[in-house]
Parts: C-alpha cells; sequence; structure tokens
C-alpha cells in the first residue's frame, strides 16, 4: 500500500478523487434537499434523478467511444471543471434569493453531461498506471477513500445547512470539484493510446460492444446490473422523503442515513482490499447482491430510524462488494486500447436503468407508500438473483482470462463445424 503512496500520478489522483468524491456528495444533498424545500413533490424529487440519468447516459453513447483518443487526464480535469460551472449559476440565483425549480433541473443535465466522461476515464487511467497485482488494492483504495469524503458528506452537509444555510454547501460543493481539477493537472499524462486509424463513432463504439462477444458474462453481468440499478434507481430519489415522512426523522438523521451507507461501503472497500480476489468470484458477487435485495426489502417494512440507518450501512457493504470484484473483473480481461469504449458500454448497460427506476419509483411513491415501494422493487432484485444463480453462464465468473477465452474459441469452432 505505501508503494501505491509513493507513486506521484496515483497519489494527485487519490486526492483528486477524494475532492470530487466530497462535492458529489454535496451536490446530491443540497440537490435533494432544495428540491424537496421548494416543490414537497415526490414526483420531483424523481425527476432531478431523470434530469441527470438521461444526459449521463447520453453522453456515454455519443462520448464514451472517443475517450481512448483522448488523454484520460484531459478528459478527467474537463468533467470537473464542467460540473463546477453547472452549480455556480444557481449558487448566485440562491444568493439574491431568486432559484427557480427549473435552474436546479438545468443544473442536473449539465452534471448529467459532465460526470459520466470521468469514471471510465478513471478506471482506465488507473489500469494503465497500475500493475495488475496491486489494481485490485488500488482500486479500494480509490473507492475506499471516495466514499469516506461520502461517508463525511452527508453529515457535515446536515451541519453546514443547519448553521450557515444552503449557499454555504454550494460554495464548498464548486470549490471541492474545482481543486480536484487542479490537482489532476499535476499527474503524468500517461501512455499514449495507440489508434492506428481515426475511427469514426459508429465502428469504435461497436468494437467495445464487440468485446462483449469474446466475454459474453460481461454482457449478462451488465444486465443484471440493469436490473438492479432500475430497482435502486427508483428508491433513491425517495430517501429524503423516506426519512422524514415514513420514518419520521429529520435532515439530520437523513445525513446520517446516507452517511452510513458510505460507512459501509467504506468497511467494504477496506474488507475487499485486504484479501485477494476470491477464488469463487461468483459466489461473493452473486451474494452481495442477493444480500441487498433483502436489505432493500427490510427498509419497506421497518419503521424505527437506527434500524434503517444500520440496514444502510450493510446495503453500503453489499454495494462496494460487488462494485470493487465487477470493475477489477472488467480490468483483467479488457486490452489497454479499448478500455474506455469497453467500460462506457458497461456503464450504458448499467444505468439505463435508473431513469425508468426513477420515474416509476416517484409515481408509485406518490400514489401508494413507501412500504409497496421499497418491498417491491427490493424483490425484483431477489428474482433478479436467483435466475442468475441458477444461469450456467455466470459460472465464468471463476474462470481466468485465459480459460473463458479458451472456451469461446472452443464453442465458436464447433458452432462452425456444425
Amino acid at each position: 500500500m505505501k508503494t501505491l503512496f509513493f507513486q506521484r500520478s496515483f497519489l494527485f489522483l487519490w486526492i483528486a478523487q477524494s475532492a470530487s468524491g466530497l462535492g458529489g456528495t454535496f451536490a446530491a444533498f443540497i440537490m435533494s434537499w432544495l428540491v424537496y424545500d421548494i416543490s414537497g413533490s415526490k414526483i420531483a424529487m424523481s425527476m432531478i434523478w431523470i434530469c441527470f440519468m438521461v444526459p449521463s447516459l447520453l453522453t456515454n453513447l455519443l462520448a464514451g467511444p472517443y475517450i481512448d483518443r483522448l488523454q484520460y487526464k484531459t478528459v478527467m480535469i474537463v468533467s470537473e471543471w464542467m460540473r463546477a460551472l453547472a452549480f455556480f449559476v444557481p449558487g448566485m440565483l440562491l444568493y439574491i434569493g431568486q432559484l427557480p425549480l427549473t435552474m436546479l433541473f438545468l443544473a442536473a443535465i449539465v452534471t448529467g453531461f459532465a460526470e459520466p466522461l470521468f469514471r471510465p476515464a478513471s478506471m482506465a487511467y488507473v489500469a494503465q498506471i497500475l500493475p495488475k497485482e496491486v489494481l485490485q488494492r488500488g482500486n479500494s483504495i480509490l473507492e475506499g477513500t471516495m466514499q469516506t469524503m461520502m461517508l463525511i458528506g452527508p453529515a457535515l452537509g446536515g451541519l453546514m445547512l443547519t448553521f450557515f444555510g444552503p449557499l454555504f454547501v454550494i460554495t464548498i460543493l464548486i470549490t471541492a470539484v474545482t481543486l480536484s481539477g487542479i490537482l489532476l493537472l499535476f499527474i503524468e499524462s500517461g501512455r499514449s493510446v495507440q489508434q492506428p486509424i481515426r475511427s469514426a463513432w459508429l465502428p469504435m463504439f461497436k468494437e467495445g460492444i464487440g468485446f462483449y462477444k469474446v466475454y459474453p458474462v460481461l454482457f449478462w453481468i451488465g444486465i443484471l446490473m440493469l436490473t438492479v440499478n432500475f430497482s435502486t434507481g427508483a428508491v433513491q430519489p425517495m430517501f429524503l422523503p423516506y426519512v422524514l415522512e415514513h420514518l419520521n426523522g429529520t435532515e439530520f438523521q437523513y445525513g446520517l442515513f446516507m452517511s452510513l451507507f458510505s460507512c459501509g461501503m467504506v468497511l467494504g472497500s477496506f474488507i475487499t482490499g485486504y484479501f485477494k480476489q476470491p477464488k469463487n468470484l461468483r459466489f461473493v458477487m452473486l451474494g452481495s447482491l442477493t444480500m441487498s435485495g433483502f436489505a432493500l426489502v427490510l427498509l419497506g417494512i421497518i419503521t424505527n430510524i437506527w434500524i434503517a440507518i444500520t440496514t444502510s450501512m450493510l446495503q453500503g457493504i453489499f454495494a462496494v462488494i460487488f462494485t470493487i470484484n465487477n470493475t477489477t473483473f472488467y480490468q483483467k480481461r479488457v486490452p489497454e486500447h479499448i478500455r474506455g469504449r469497453v467500460f462506457t458500454v458497461r456503464a450504458l448497460l448499467a444505468q439505463s436503468g435508473i431513469p425508468i427506476g426513477a420515474g416509476l419509483g416517484g409515481v408509485l411513491t406518490q400514489m401508494y407508500n413507501f412500504t409497496f415501494v421499497f418491498t417491491l422493487f427490493g424483490g425484483v432484485i431477489i428474482v433478479a438473483t436467483i435466475v442468475a444463480w441458477r444461469a450456467k453462464i455466470f459460472h465464468q465468473l471463476n474462470m481466468p482470462p485465459v480459460e473463458v477465452k479458451a472456451l469461446q474459441e472452443h464453442t465458436g469452432q464447433h458452432k462452425t463445424a456444425t
């Protein structure tokens, strides 16, 4: 671990992601609070997520295949500074007391275009600068530290909101993501990924999709992630009214609820980073998703704020165990020259269910109640993972890259002969 921190690029990336994570947490916290404070509508809470996710999907679809042709460093810096700009105008309008709900939706749209550029670029950059034997540990450090900032963020945001008001929170948000971009100026540009010809957008995107034919298990992981994110996307915009109305909590307790989720992610990151990649990866990845589904059902049933907060922490542990192992699984199998576009296709698969879930979750909560919605979507996750447990394709999670590739070549030859 000490060796990683002696590497300058990793160190600065680590600090930059920490600042970015803190700013991102403030963004989610303050936008949710402002939308609920202005409108009091559960459908409006869902709409702010839709305004973020639809541009996010469009960015993944249109810009993603070009990420490998650009310096990952440049992509990350532009992404951070676009996010800073997105909140500058709402901050000014809030300062003069003229902040409309539509401006928050606009900030969410701009952030939705900017943020998806950062994640695939950073994952590809980390895989480029770190040897494979320390890649999972590096991922765990970055993920764990970012989640630590997210752990601090909601509680700190709640305290700052109480004592200093929403404008102060937005100011800190803008400062954090701006500093993140400045810090990224000091990392190495990295090796240029050689592109023999200047490919058009569609062939590059098809190349990213085509890699899933080599490892079809990656495609089915993406479908599973889509289903899970559809369910979590339905309930996540409801967390603020869930705590205030269903649990009869306060804004500070909402901050604790979100902080304990991040705390669980930190614990899960440290646990995952401490151990080597598990031999039975199928059991770990599918098991963590199954338990996440049961935790969501439990949230719908309970009415005690402290039990809900504890359950939120368990959800964080399950979520990050899956995320880190899934990311490492991809990084060890995707060639360097197409990592960015393959990660983009993965993000597109995984995130396309979130806006649909968000819209449906808001409408159903407005029509029925939190118990119905949380139990319904937790059940969807459980059913999806039961199907995955029974599917033979997920046994390939336990195969090393060479064996899986050999299996696909053998299958292709067999089909040709047939």
